[in-house]
């Protein structure tokens, strides 16, 4: 992206091909906005109305005359009601923030803007980072007390998004709860704020996920359409506020959820707020999630040191949670690891259950040692067994939990989230350790190292069930409960950080009771992540639509995505083969009881892992066009078209088809080279176009019916 500062003008401008983002300091020093939206590449396509942007004037008449020019971080300067970005309470009981321009730097694809309040000695250093030619720009902010007193930060938004005025926008966000995460909503915007937010600490996405996008008149599609999109990168309470002014004057704010919660900035200290992207798609939805791909595969996932892990396939897992749950000993896990094998597994993954008397979930988090009882040899005889059958070898962990009836707990009962005076409330049989606490961080970052070099870890599930409640910190300043959400944040992203550095070639899923940490904080620490608890395949039709519509398919996890042919949520019955190409359209996990299923199972599993293996180079460096919706038929189709065009596979899944459903249309493929020649697998040939233009034909009928097309392109 190009940055570029037009002192004639007072001009910031930032832009690519497709987008241009536009600001300027006015007559009176402060940053306003000036332009969001498709690119415009010379500075003086913003002079006829530069003018009156940089006088300050507002347009609007009565009480609302004074009103600022649409500001570039709201903080409440004066006449400005709407959502502010920042606000602080200043040692003489002052709340207000006055900031001007004081002077800006432009370094590679980063630009800084240095603000100054015009009394006291605080500044702000506003953040503009970008990434090549992608349609995208993350902000944030840096303060910094200069003074020799305390400053009190009660609102720590990242920044504050001005989209074109006058146009009545819809909005989309996603929503859900434990087993229904990532549903897609959408509603026109009125006069008013609508905000997303999480104040249960330990969570993010479960109720409500950080992204939002607004497309004017509710008019874009898939394909077509301008849409201003944006998410946060904050793994903890966020806040996310979209307001609709008079005269359809709309604006987004975002960062650190202000309930409950405030910072305070000692002399001579600063602080960062997390990243808040956003970008442009003058093309629909789609192109939101084709740079929302380009974006985790080329910048933001993790690399490790000697294997690029981004760009990586992702291995056959098999998982023990669905078969035995809490049930897992030496050995039934030990003759697992041959028909795991068997079957073309390529890691195995113990999951919760190996801890000293961790039998039910009564007992045992917070020990994090294998049972003597059930693993007498500890866990050595399963990982030897695993390697010697060219498998990695995986754990699952809780590290922010503990139960009551632990050694841990026995030790350490101050360590645990509550109030004095009020009872402990339990969910799932545990309690939530207090992560604000830099001994427990430094705790779980020791025994995490330890663990992962004492087993020879390929591989760390991360898990977290249950959410705050008596918010409380025993004997701590206000100072410290004030600031305990963020601190729980910033030290377990500290910890995967941590985790990263010290073992970079581990693979690491981020799991929180489902998807319920499926945030862009989390990304540039976690390989997988878990898609949903909810492994049903009918449910899945809709989750995975809003899954894919923000991460890469290659993380979408979870304990068993072939789970077993009956799913515990809903009872009922499903095909292999239907479990299978759900499979395939994520990380592949198999969750099965490789003991008890018979010998035409287990091949059918061998076949489909090979068949997997041959086609998720192609898979998993691909974009997913959402074809067909199961919120809207009783069918969802899928198409995984390779970032460089020349290979696509086509998911069809059909459940509840009636009569007059069975005459499909023709559904016509997107993204592909106009001009290739496609070969499907019976060595017919397509013309990119013709499949783009007049599309293809398909036959669903009934219950859990799915197909699975390959094209490649023909040399």
């Amino acid at each position: 992206m190009d940055i570029s500062y037009d002192a004639s003008r007072r001009l910031f401008h930032l832009h690519t091909d497709e987008v241009s983002y536009a600001f300027a300091v006015n007559d009176n020093g402060k940053l306003v906005h000036v332009y969001w939206g498709k690119a415009m590449h010379a500075s003086d396509a913003f002079d006829p109305y530069l003018p009156c942007v940089l006088a300050g004037g507002s347009g609007l008449r009565g009480v609302d005359q004074n009103s600022q020019r649409r500001l570039e971080l709201r903080t409440q300067e004066p006449f400005d009601y709407g959502e502010p970005a920042l606000m602080a309470e200043f040692a003489d009981g002052v709340r207000t923030v006055r900031l001007v321009y004081e002077s800006h730097e432009i370094k590679g694809d980063t630009l800084t803007v240095l603000l100054k309040d015009e009394y006291y000695p605080f500044q702000v250093e506003l953040q503009y980072k970008t990434y090549g030619n992608l349609p995208l720009i993350s902000r944030n902010y840096t303060v910094k007390n200069l003074g020799e007193q305390d400053v009190r930060l009660t609102e720590l938004g990242s920044a504050t998004w001005h989209l074109p005025a006058g146009i009545q926008y819809r909005m989309t966000h996603q929503a859900g709860n434990w087993g229904s995460e990532h549903t897609v909503n959408r509603h026109m915007l009125t006069q008013s704020r609508t905000v997303l937010q999480n104040t249960r600490v330990t969570a993010t996405t479960a109720q409500q996920t950080p992204f939002f996008a607004l497309d004017a008149n509710g008019a874009a599609t898939e394909t077509s359409g301008e849409v201003y999109y944006g998410v946060l990168h904050w793994s903890g309470d966020f806040k996310i506020t979209v307001e609709q002014e008079y005269m359809k004057r709309v604006s987004v704010s975002g960062g650190i959820n202000d309930f409950d919660t405030a910072w305070t900035l000692h002399p001579g200290e600063r602080f960062e707020t997390p990243l808040f992207t956003c970008g442009f798609s003058a093309r629909g939805f789609e192109r939101m999630t084709e740079v929302f791909y380009d974006w985790q595969l080329d910048y933001l996932c993790p690399r490790g040191k000697n294997t690029d892990k981004a760009h990586a396939p992702r291995p056959v897992i098999y998982n023990s949670w669905y078969p035995y749950e809490f049930s897992v000993n030496e050995e039934n896990l030990l003759a697992l690891i041959d028909k795991a094998a068997d079957i073309g597994t390529e890691l195995f993954v113990i999951d919760d259950g190996w801890m000293p008397k961790r039998v039910d979930a009564h007992a045992g988090l917070g020990d994090w040692v294998a049972d003597p009882a059930r693993f007498p040899n500890g866990l050595k005889p399963i990982v030897e067994k695993c390697h010697a059958k060219g498998m990695m070898f995986g754990l699952w962990v809780e590290p922010e939990m503990v139960n009551p009836d632990s050694d841990l707990y026995r030790a350490h009962p101050d360590w645990v989230i509550r109030e004095e005076t009020r009872p402990m409330s339990q969910q799932r049989n545990q309690y939530v350790l207090n992560l604000a606490r830099d001994d427990v961080r430094d705790w779980a970052i020791q025994w995490l190292d330890k663990l992962m070099d004492e087993n020879q870890l390929d591989y760390l599930k991360w898990d977290m069930n249950r959410y705050v409640t008596e918010k409380g910190w025993p004997g701590a300043t206000r100072e410290e409960r004030d600031g305990m959400s963020i601190r729980y944040t910033q030290n377990l992203l500290a910890i995967w950080k941590h985790m990263n550095e010290s073992h970079p070639d581990v693979l690491f899923e981020n799991c929180a009771s489902g998807s319920g940490r499926c945030d862009f904080g989390m990304v540039p620490y976690a390989d997988r992540i878990n898609r949903s608890d909810n492994a049903d395949p009918v449910d899945i039709m809709v989750i995975h639509e809003g899954f894919s519509m923000l991460f890469l398919p290659k993380t979408a996890g979870g304990a068993g995505n072939i789970a077993p042919q009956v799913h515990h949520i809903h009872g009922r019955a499903t095909p292999l083969s239907y479990r299978v190409h759900w499979g395939m359209t994520g990380s592949m996990s198999i969750g099965i009881d490789l003991l008890k299923t018979d010998q035409e199972t287990l091949d059918t599993l061998k076949a489909a892992t090979d068949r997997f293996k041959q086609l998720r180079g192609d898979l998993q460096d691909s974009y997913v066009y959402r074809i067909a919706s199961a919120t809207e038929h009783p069918y969802a189709l899928f198409q995984y078209v390779r970032r460089d065009r020349k290979a696509f596979t086509l998911f069809a899944f059909a459940h509840g088809m009636r009569n007059w459903d069975l005459s499909l249309p023709r559904f016509r493929m997107h993204g592909l080279l106009p001009n290739a020649l496609y070969r499907d697998e019976q060595g017919k040939l397509w013309r990119g176009e013709a499949l783009m233009n007049d599309g293809i034909t398909l036959s669903l009928k009934g219950d859990y019916d799915s197909k699975m097309l390959v094209f490649t392109l023909a040399e």
